[in-house]
């Protein structure tokens, strides 16, 4: 296991806008925790982060995070613990100004800015996250870039309706001078099931694959077979391909805005809660964890796969099967 932890916090249900594909449904605060009680669900991550000896990384997102009142106070808490090592916001970039960037930029740990869009174009993007959202992620991007020093990282959900845009994507990227683009698959929960047909098929992936060997000059699309996920990064004299494995089970997972804790985001059972259980207690006592990442138990070709850190992705095989053992629906090998 890595020596880094990674916590992907939602400290809010609340959000501006109604995304197609939204894995939410519920857009209030009716979950939401006061600032003691997302103290005591930190103390608890990090009594556990020094008995593992290990740093953490955590991203706070929403929901739309700059919707949170307490936002702010609570980037503070964070800055100040010695065990957290870096900092990032996914946020959908409609709230980034000059006032909440002056704030932002005094927490020293909080390097990074993920902002979410999902076209290369105006048209695409807008038909997915809403009217005029486009041209004012732009402005805001241009916006940080010119005043401050925070690294830009472009969130991008891969879709029928998107996913060949990856090569236009790329260039927007370049031409806004971002950090880099994580590109990941559209998996329907909630909202998202009223738009199932727009789940990749395993024929899109295996394009998106070849676009992405294409680009990077990869021989065989085989050697990106057992990742769920690309970083590209841009922030180098050649931009590099980065593949992201499952961190289920291993060294991540996601803090809700109640305090329960999901193995992944999108994978919606919840296995306790940091308000009432310890963080270590549920790391080491979950059954369904101990399912999620024993190769033995899963189903069809994921079983039998050579690949001996590749569970394929159990929040794919959930959503599109019912079975989070079942082979991964996507998966180009074999």
């Amino acid at each position: 296991m890595s020596d880094k932890f990674h916590i992907q916090w939602h400290i809010t249900d609340m959000c501006n806008l109604r995304c197609r594909h939204c894995y939410q449904e519920n857009f209030s605060k009716s979950s939401e925790l006061s600032l003691d009680e997302l103290k005591i669900v930190l103390g608890n991550v990090i009594s556990t982060i020094k008995k593992w000896r290990k740093r953490l990384v955590i991203n706070v997102t929403g929901g739309e995070p700059l919707l949170k009142n307490d936002l702010f106070p609570l980037m503070e808490l964070l800055d100040n613990e010695t065990e957290i090592i870096e900092l990032a916001i996914i946020t959908n970039g409609l709230f980034i100004n000059s006032s909440s960037l002056e704030k932002l930029s005094h927490h020293k740990k909080l390097k990074t800015l993920k902002i979410s869009i999902d076209g290369a174009n105006e048209k695409t993007n807008d038909s997915i996250r809403g009217n005029g959202t486009f041209k004012k992620i732009i402005e805001n991007i241009n916006l940080v870039k010119d005043n401050y020093d925070f690294k830009i990282i472009l969130m991008f959900t891969l879709m029928k309706k998107n996913y060949r845009e990856i090569p236009q994507l790329i260039d927007l990227a370049e031409s806004l001078n971002v950090d880099g683009i994580i590109l990941e698959r559209f998996i329907p929960l909630r909202t998202g099931k009223k738009i199932k047909e727009e789940v990749l098929s395993k024929n899109d992936w295996k394009e998106v694959l070849e676009i992405l060997s294409s680009i990077f000059a990869i021989n065989h699309i085989t050697e990106l077979a057992s990742y769920h996920a690309f970083y590209l990064r841009l922030d180098t004299e050649e931009t590099e391909l980065l593949g992201a494995p499952c961190i289920i089970g291993r060294d991540g997972l996601c803090v809700m805005p109640d305090g329960s804790v999901l193995p992944c985001r999108r994978f919606p059972i919840p296995i306790g809660n940091l308000l009432d259980r310890s963080l270590i207690q549920i790391w080491e006592n979950s059954e369904l964890l101990k399912k999620l990442t024993d190769k033995y138990l899963l189903k069809g070709k994921c079983k039998k796969c050579p690949i001996e850190d590749c569970t394929g992705c159990r929040s794919m095989a959930l959503s599109i099967t019912g079975d989070f053992l079942a082979e991964d629906p996507h998966c180009i090998l074999y």
